[in-house]
């Protein structure tokens, strides 16, 4: 959901991302001079066969990389004239991301899990565990705040992953195939879930996935053809 006074949360202008070869020595570019701009609120898809670049995008996006060439502007801040404390508090304070695989940490159970991303910020704990509560109480999950992943489903682990992602209310959720490894029903719990939040929080969205029928559902869908962004209207 838009909300057109606002200016862009994230703006990308001509970036490109290049690897050198691995055995001949020659450059592989792997994102080709991709521009776009995502407002608060909104949900992009970006859409692409595996290995055309989308989690390169997408980590680039949340500070995990950094491009060849082009510039990433984020709440105004121009990624690459800022330091990597202010990256990193930028990704602890601002940025959430949901993969496709969960990345809990075993030895923690579901609401210390969540938790986790709010150390950082070392204030208000006690506010941040009662949001961590309520928001797996949304999730369907308020009889396994105590429970460690090899405890929970697939689903339910991947539900955790998100609350995690939410904990701090970020501006921008990266999130990166998350319904590849669950069945039907779960994937359409996952999305739901997600779009809700999307829209509930005011946080901008972007996923990427190769599933047109996940893309069909956000606000704008983009393709990512060889390393190359462009309109792409899922049908």
């Amino acid at each position: 959901m838009t909300r057109a006074d606002d200016s862009p949360l994230l703006v990308v202008e001509g970036l490109s991302k290049t690897y050198p070869g691995a055995t001949d020595g020659r450059a592989v570019k792997v994102l080709s001079d991709i521009t776009l701009s995502l407002q608060r609120g909104e949900s992009i898809a970006i859409v692409g066969p595996s290995g055309c670049g989308k989690s390169t995008l997408l980590n680039i996006l949340g500070t995990l990389d950094t491009p060849t060439a082009g510039e990433v502007r984020f709440m105004g801040e121009n990624l690459a004239t800022i330091s990597e404390s202010q990256r990193s508090r930028l990704r602890a304070t601002s940025i959430g991301f949901v993969f496709q695989e969960h990345h809990l940490l075993p030895q923690c159970t579901a609401i210390e899990n969540v938790l986790i991303p709010t150390l950082a910020k070392g204030a208000g704990k006690h506010n941040q565990a009662e949001r961590a509560a309520a928001l797996l109480d949304r999730v369907g999950l308020s009889d396994r705040k105590g429970y460690r992943p090899d405890q929970l489903s697939g689903g339910q682990r991947q539900r955790v992953a998100i609350v995690r992602a939410l904990i701090n209310q970020p501006a921008l959720l990266l999130v990166d195939e998350p319904t590849g490894a669950l069945d039907g029903k779960t994937a359409d719990q996952i999305l739901d879930l997600l779009i809700e939040m999307n829209q509930t929080e005011n946080t901008a969205m972007l996923m990427v996935t190769h599933a047109t029928n996940l893309a069909k559902r956000l606000d704008r869908t983009l393709r990512l053809d060889e390393g190359v962004l462009v309109d792409g209207g899922v049908v």
